[in-house]
């Protein structure tokens, strides 16, 4: 297990998933674009057959990526990170 501090100039790598912002900007835009999935599906598709199926197929996706996010990226863990890092950006190494 990693401590808070363990990987703090890696924060600055921003763009890549390995920065925490850049992977939950990622999870919180599949989460919407699902979100609309939902929205498609109850406007357009409500007397297909199968609706009920896909529609709950992305009801239980959406359950599981909130619990994903809500979990890992909690205020909690973000802001150890960020109280790791150094008071001075000149203090921070390539």
């Amino acid at each position: 297990m990693m401590g808070a501090g363990e990987h703090v100039n890696l924060v600055f790598k921003t763009g890549t998933m390995m920065d925490v912002g850049t992977r939950y900007q990622f999870l919180a835009q599949l989460y919407e674009l699902w979100e609309t999935g939902i929205a498609i599906l109850d406007r357009y598709d409500k007397r297909t057959p199968g609706y009920a199926d896909k529609r709950k197929e992305l009801e239980n996706a959406l359950k599981l990526l909130g619990y994903h996010m809500e979990k890992d990226y909690s205020d909690k863990n973000v802001s150890g990170v960020i109280d790791a890092l150094p008071k001075h950006g000149e203090d921070i190494k390539d």
